[in-house]
């Protein structure tokens, strides 16, 4: 018998997957150096994270009732808001890479405008995601596992999404391409 709470991730992995399909089939909506692997750095922000999201969500079905099973699910809501602001900031960009961009398609000095939209899309993934944690998600886990220690421990649960937001990242390559530059398909 699976809860709302499952049903509704369900529904959000598969719209998850459904952008991160339709965000790799353009290339061009990246904003970050085009010309340097950009279907690796598109795969790389799209495509793994709903992998790994995919691999946590399972985990969690297949734990057994307890402590760990409630952590994982919170891991996987977490992950999952993440992704989807981060999706949501791609496509935001794309709609506003006229103002990245001059007339003949190269990246332009910045303006205020882009200092601004660059600090929203890379900033939104990580902070837009909290209030959903917080006042929506937590509260339906409370509903569900009552006895759950770990759903009233808000230290343990920052925790978490501090985790939780590293794992993003390392996913994604941004982690990688702080410590070897060289390496990082950015």
């Amino acid at each position: 018998m699976t809860s709302q709470l499952d049903e509704a991730f369900n529904w959000l992995v598969l719209i998850l997957s459904t952008i991160a399909s339709a965000l790799s089939q353009f290339p061009d909506l990246y904003p970050f150096k085009p010309e340097k692997g950009v279907s690796l750095a598109l795969l790389r922000l799209v495509v793994f994270p709903v992998v790994v999201l995919a691999f946590t969500w399972l985990w969690s079905q297949l734990a057994r009732e307890g402590e760990t099973k409630v952590v994982v699910k919170s891991l996987s809501w977490i992950l999952a808001s993440i992704i989807l602001m981060a999706d949501l900031m791609l496509l935001i960009f794309s709609a506003a890479s006229p103002y990245y961009t001059t007339s003949g398609g190269y990246y332009g000095p910045p303006t205020i405008v882009s200092i601004g939209l660059t600090l929203l899309l890379l900033s939104s993934p990580l902070i837009l995601p909290i209030p959903l944690c917080l006042r929506v998600i937590r509260p339906r886990m409370r509903e569900i596992y009552k006895d759950s220690k770990f759903l009233y421990s808000l230290p343990k649960q920052i925790l978490l999404y501090i985790a939780t937001a590293l794992l993003y990242l390392l996913v994604v390559g941004v982690i990688e391409g702080l410590l070897f530059p060289q390496l990082a398909p950015f």
